[in-house]
């Protein structure tokens, strides 16, 4: 156990997130999407070995309007992002608050400069998250007897925070909706 424990520690606290620059910027078609997805979202594959995403996630992810859809059937560094993001977030929410929190932080049709810097942000924090997780994770190298109790506690501050999640979204979401519309200019 100590072993598997440490072993996860170090990948999970070295997960490095592409950065924006680091994406290609070049257009892709979906096999190359899917080959970099696989890539970058590998720490994060479950143990069956299944893909986080697939070409028909993709393909129901641009007719609901998640994800924008390919231009010549070639994707762009901004999908490409989106897809990095909708991968992770899909994994503890479900699509429609992705879909919230991803027009929350992107907005509808993004600079490409406020895209970047949102991606970037989204990915910092995730990492951080990651390290933070490896380090409580390897204090308990030597605790087997505590590895039960650290599930359990991670297990109940996910749900708090998947909860919390939800809750500001739904706020954000209410508050918008509450809003009145600015008076027309004619």
């Amino acid at each position: 156990m100590e072993n598997s424990l440490s072993l996860w520690s170090k990948q999970i606290s070295s997960v490095q997130l592409p950065s924006w620059k680091e994406l290609p910027d070049i257009e892709l078609y979906l096999d190359q999407v899917l080959t970099l997805l696989d890539k970058y979202l590998s720490p994060f594959v479950s143990e069956n070995g299944s893909h986080i995403i697939t070409a028909s996630m993709i393909n129901n992810y641009v007719k609901l309007h998640i994800l924008p859809a390919p231009v010549k059937k070639r994707y762009s560094r901004v999908q490409l992002a989106y897809l990095i993001v909708i991968g992770l977030l899909k994994q503890i929410l479900p699509i429609p608050d992705v879909i919230v929190l991803l027009e929350s932080q992107f907005g509808d049709n993004p600079d490409e400069t406020k895209f970047a810097q949102a991606y970037d942000r989204f990915c910092a924090l995730q990492e951080k998250a990651f390290r933070d997780m490896a380090a409580q994770a390897a204090e308990l190298e030597n605790e087997a007897n505590r590895c039960a109790a650290l599930a359990l506690e991670t297990a109940a501050l996910a749900n708090a925070s998947k909860t919390l999640t939800e809750f500001l979204l739904h706020t954000s979401v209410e508050a918008e909706s509450d809003t009145p519309e600015p008076p027309s200019v004619l």
